[in-house]
């Protein structure tokens, strides 16, 4: 995987890697589950903006339920190694940009999606 594989995606390089091993999944696998989920999650943001959520530069991060975890990785057949690694990649960048936004993550009470934005769906 190189660093642009992974910044199609709106994960940071680094947090693919340590999710990966931290969970004992294959970065390549992790990385491609994660282009899948952003794709789907780009057109999704209206979803989200109920709640807390943040704009950092080219992504947004929202607090989620945690159980609306079941329903966005309905589309696909990964395993649960994978949906575990994929959901904590998301929350651990979803953290990172709340706290660099506003300087804690308290408002995502532990469960966050981050999404890329395109510049005509930057409205902040």
């Amino acid at each position: 995987m190189t660093d642009d594989t992974a910044r199609t995606t709106a994960i940071e390089t680094d947090i693919v890697a340590r999710t990966a091993e931290d969970s004992g999944v294959d970065e390549g696998e992790l990385a491609d589950a994660l282009e899948l989920l952003d794709a789907d999650l780009r057109g999704r943001h209206s979803e989200f903006e109920q709640g807390e959520y943040v704009t950092v530069e080219d992504r947004r991060a929202y607090a989620i339920d945690p159980e609306e975890w079941e329903s966005l990785f309905e589309p696909y057949d990964f395993d649960d190694a994978l949906e575990t690694a994929a959901r904590r990649a998301h929350e651990r960048q979803a953290e990172a940009l709340f706290v660099a936004s506003s300087g804690d993550s308290d408002a995502l009470a532990g469960s966050g999606v981050v999404c890329g934005i395109d510049t005509a769906e930057q409205f902040d």
